[in-house]
């Protein structure tokens, strides 16, 4: 294999090698022309050309700057002040006189939901999805018993109770990534 010879660049003239104030000295006969007529007109006219492309992005920057602001802005309050996303279940759950039996109700109606949404998927396995989502029902078998005996009643009924919510917000979560991933 053949290396790549490197050449140097031509050796520059005495007159480039100057000092510029030199090389003006030398050469002030040819700055004492006039620039050629109209010179100063298009020079203004490409200043004024630039400045105004100049103001036209900073606004076009505002602009997308402000409407980031917003949509943040937008987001945090919907997220701040968004609903409850199961109102129904904390309300049929909590007056229920079995709280666990009535979350897991629940749960299992959903699961029921879930399975019926992955037997139509073509590149998902239902098999799979149903043992995730069995074993977040088998999870809270002994829930109660793990619970710290100096919570009061009211305690560890809230403690459940979230612990259940939870359980049944994950639940609805793999319903709706499932029929995002019909669609």
């Amino acid at each position: 294999m053949k290396k790549k010879e490197h050449t140097n660049p031509p050796a520059s003239t005495p007159e480039e090698r100057m000092p510029l104030e030199r090389f003006i000295k030398n050469n002030l006969p040819a700055f004492d022309e006039a620039p050629a007529s109209g010179h100063y007109e298009r020079m203004q006219a490409k200043w004024a050309k630039a400045r105004r492309r100049a103001k036209i992005l900073s606004i076009s920057q505002m602009a997308a700057a402000a409407c980031i602001i917003a949509a943040f802005t937008v987001t945090v309050f919907l997220y701040d002040h968004a609903p409850a996303t199961l109102p129904e279940a904390v309300v049929l759950c909590e007056n229920a006189a079995d709280m666990k039996s009535c979350y897991l109700s629940k749960m299992n109606d959903v699961a029921a939901q879930i399975r019926a949404i992955a037997a139509t998927l073509d590149d998902i396995d239902p098999q799979e999805v149903m043992i995730e989502v069995d074993n977040l029902l088998a999870t809270g078998d002994d829930i109660e018993q793990e619970l710290p005996g100096e919570l009061s009643g009211e305690a560890a009924t809230a403690v459940l109770s979230n612990y259940y919510q939870h359980n049944l917000e994950s639940l609805q979560t793999i319903i709706q990534l499932l029929s995002d991933a019909k669609m």
